[in-house]
């Protein structure tokens, strides 16, 4: 639980584009890759606009079991996730990242 509030430097991340995320986060034990300016693909089974709180995405993970989350920055203190069940392909994304487990 306590890995997710580390998720939350991903949104400080993205709206300072010249502060690096960290490569590695662990949720529930599980670990997940940073794949900085991509965006997975796969299958999307929730979506959270107008993100208040990294917490809406650790939920919707959790409870999806996700396997990755995507984070876009809308603006530029506007945040938007992606919670994926699966993953079958990678894009290159400006103001996007990925955090996938494998």
């Amino acid at each position: 639980m306590v890995a997710w509030t580390t998720i939350s430097l991903i949104l400080l991340g993205l709206a300072a584009s010249c502060i690096s995320l960290p490569y590695m986060q662990y949720v529930n034990n599980r670990p997940y890759r940073l794949m900085q300016y991509t965006e997975c693909i796969g299958g999307k089974v929730y979506e959270i606009n107008d993100v208040q709180d990294i917490d809406e995405c650790k939920a919707a993970c959790v409870q999806h079991d996700c396997q990755a989350v995507n984070l876009y920055q809308i603006g530029e203190f506007q945040f938007k996730c992606e919670i994926l069940a699966y993953v079958r392909g990678y894009n290159p994304a400006q103001g996007a990242a990925c955090y996938i487990s494998y």
